[in-house]
């Protein structure tokens, strides 16, 4: 049976106490088997060596020109991925939460989007460089959460963003859906794009 492969990634700030944005984005893109994974993956490093940019040149929506993410998103839509999104506005985070923490806040933010795209046996990378300890603490609450909603067999790996091609794709769609909460003059644009590969968008409270 193959594996699903899920590519998580964030845009904004999960902090609490004097926050920089008022939203914290976590996208997930989706590839359906390591065949998919391997083909998306070539594409973008392709479209990363036409640019003359070494393989640790890392794309993010926030640093990269917007006209090569433009380009990039139009070069990788045909592919077959699909990319779902939980956006938290933190002014709907219940003062009574058990959530006091930038991490809790993290942590309970992934695990919401990864209950609604998760099935069995399946493959999650996220971008982040967690030590030993504490990667092990997040992918022990989140197995736990997901086999409390009857998911269970899921691989939950940790990868540095500049090493992983797709990841780079999670943070672009992210930080594309960010900035449509911004009152910016381009902030449907990248959307438009990306219509037809985001299939849903879901607003939480916490």
């Amino acid at each position: 049976m193959s594996k699903q492969y899920v590519f998580i990634d964030d845009s904004g700030d999960a902090g609490l106490r004097n926050p920089n944005t008022n939203q914290l984005i976590v996208a997930a893109v989706i590839v359906v088997d390591e065949n998919m994974k391997e083909l998306l993956e070539d594409a973008i490093n392709l479209f990363r060596r036409r640019l003359g940019w070494v393989d640790l040149h890392e794309f993010k929506f926030s640093k990269t020109e917007k006209s090569i993410l433009i380009e990039l998103i139009n070069f990788v839509k045909h592919f077959d991925f699909k990319a779902y999104a939980v956006v938290l506005d933190k002014k709907n985070i219940d003062p009574g939460s058990i959530i006091k923490s930038k991490m809790s806040v993290y942590n309970h933010t992934i695990k919401e989007l990864l209950v609604q795209v998760c099935k069995n046996n399946q493959i999650v990378v996220i971008d982040g460089k967690a030590t030993k300890s504490h990667a092990e603490k997040i992918r022990t609450y989140l197995r736990q959460s997901l086999k409390e909603n009857g998911i269970d067999n899921t691989s939950i790996r940790f990868v540095d963003s500049r090493k992983d091609s797709i990841i780079q794709l999670a943070d672009i769609i992210a930080g594309a859906i960010a900035r449509s909460y911004k009152d910016k003059t381009d902030a449907k644009r990248y959307l438009t794009l990306l219509e037809d590969k985001i299939i849903q968008i879901d607003e939480i409270r916490l």
